[in-house]
């Protein structure tokens, strides 16, 4: 008789060869239980759960083009946001967009403002100019 088909032996050694270690206690899933558990609820290990709150960095880019002094922090705040948002701080991530949206708007207005009177003085500046060559 051949022994073609049949399971071998068991290794030699302790029941595990020395190879391979048991597996943990536990059942050595991420959670404490079997693998092919169903994964975590949303928010869990201290990830809030839902989107989170609008960065606003595109307004903070525009705010930046428009009057730079006061885009410089728009664009740093804007950039905060999703960091602290994936660190858990849920709190820090509104504040920051907050302050995002804040200083951004200020930023849009004054350079809007700015754009407005330059224009302004522009135009009256070429309409009291002497065109006349007086040659």
């Amino acid at each position: 008789m051949s022994d073609y088909g049949s399971t071998p032996p068991p290794p030699s050694g302790g029941g595990y060869g020395g190879a391979t270690p048991p597996p943990p206690p536990s059942g050595g899933g991420f959670d404490g239980g079997a693998y092919g558990a169903p994964p975590p609820p949303a928010g869990g290990y201290g990830m809030p759960a839902g989107p989170p709150p609008n960065n606003n960095l595109v307004m903070a880019i525009l705010g930046l083009l428009c009057c730079w002094p006061l885009g410089i922090p728009a664009v740093v705040f804007a950039a905060q946001v999703n960091g602290k948002w994936n660190g858990g701080d849920q709190a820090g991530a509104i504040e920051s967009a907050a302050k995002a949206k804040k200083f951004a708007t200020i930023a849009l207005v004054l350079g809007i403002i700015g754009t407005l009177i330059y224009i302004a003085l522009f135009a009256m500046g070429a309409m009291n100019a002497d065109t006349s060559t007086g040659m």
